[in-house]
């Protein structure tokens, strides 16, 4: 929940996508984080091209032209083993705070991190999900306790509590979804992946 988008953070999430994926085409990327449904969250088409060109310059990815009869040449990417390297070191890099998308591509990887790497950023960002709820409270209880409050008009103190409560709902959905990651990665199973 806390803190913004991250620099870097389209570029580690086409590395994840490709880590967990032989080989993909930027079609095939954009059509994943298409919209209204996105995977991760919504990647505009122009944004991807630009960053995987960035990513083969810097020899995170590599790709391979394909020839194809009666429509255009495609390009595929796969990440190397440096990209790998790079998007492990990142999910892993001590943060104080997450973000709403790192944890996201943390559960993603789950296979490249292993269980108590998942597990442990999971229970950080629950943690961190019940500390912003607790605050969230605190401002409520501030506002209803102020003495410029009107609290004779109730509709716009009710409007304000529907603003909290659609915080608080939010902080209780991320709430239970760690807990089932926690078990979900508590559950896996570790298949071993074959080096590129």
């Amino acid at each position: 929940m806390a803190g913004r988008r991250v620099s870097g953070t389209l570029e580690m999430l086409l590395l994840s996508l490709l880590a967990n994926r032989d080989s993909l085409s930027g079609y095939e990327i954009t059509a994943i984080l298409a919209e209204p449904v996105s995977l991760m969250w919504p990647v505009k088409h122009s944004q991807i091209y630009p960053a995987l060109s960035t990513l083969e310059e810097r020899g995170d990815i590599t790709g391979t032209w394909i020839v194809q009869s009666g429509r255009p040449n495609k390009k595929t990417y796969e990440i190397s083993q440096s990209g790998v390297e790079r998007l492990h070191t990142w999910l892993l890099e001590p943060r104080s705070t997450l973000t709403q998308d790192e944890i996201k591509l943390i559960a993603y990887n789950l296979e490249l991190l292993g269980r108590s790497a998942v597990t442990h950023a999971l229970t950080a960002y629950r943690d961190q999900c019940m500390q912003e709820k607790l605050k969230l409270e605190e401002r409520w209880l501030g506002v209803w306790k102020s003495p410029w409050a009107d609290h004779s008009d109730r509709a716009r103190m009710m409007g304000i509590r529907s603003v909290y409560e659609h915080a608080l709902a939010i902080r209780d959905a991320q709430i239970i979804w760690c807990g089932e990651g926690i078990s979900r990665a508590q559950a896996a199973v570790k298949r071993t992946r074959q080096k590129r």
